[in-house]
């Protein structure tokens, strides 16, 4: 858990959430295997970072994925 923790807010300091924009905040995380997916909200917009987990807890490769949301009838 504590990795979990250690990567999440080295997310946050690395996501360069300084200056007049509003901050990014991530606020869901998920993990199966080697990956972890973060939320990541600024101001109204959000997006979906995913990133490859080494085994020591290293990130790398991150990526914004691409959402595609449609209305249910």
């Amino acid at each position: 858990m504590s990795k979990w923790l250690l990567s999440a807010s080295a997310f946050v300091l690395l996501s360069g959430a300084f200056g007049c924009t509003p901050p990014k905040v991530v606020t869901q995380i998920t993990s199966a295997r080697d990956q972890m997916k973060f939320l990541v909200v600024q101001g109204n917009s959000q997006q979906v970072v995913k990133c490859q987990v080494g085994a020591d807890g290293a990130l790398s490769g991150c990526k914004p994925m691409q959402l595609v949301l449609q209305d249910e009838d």
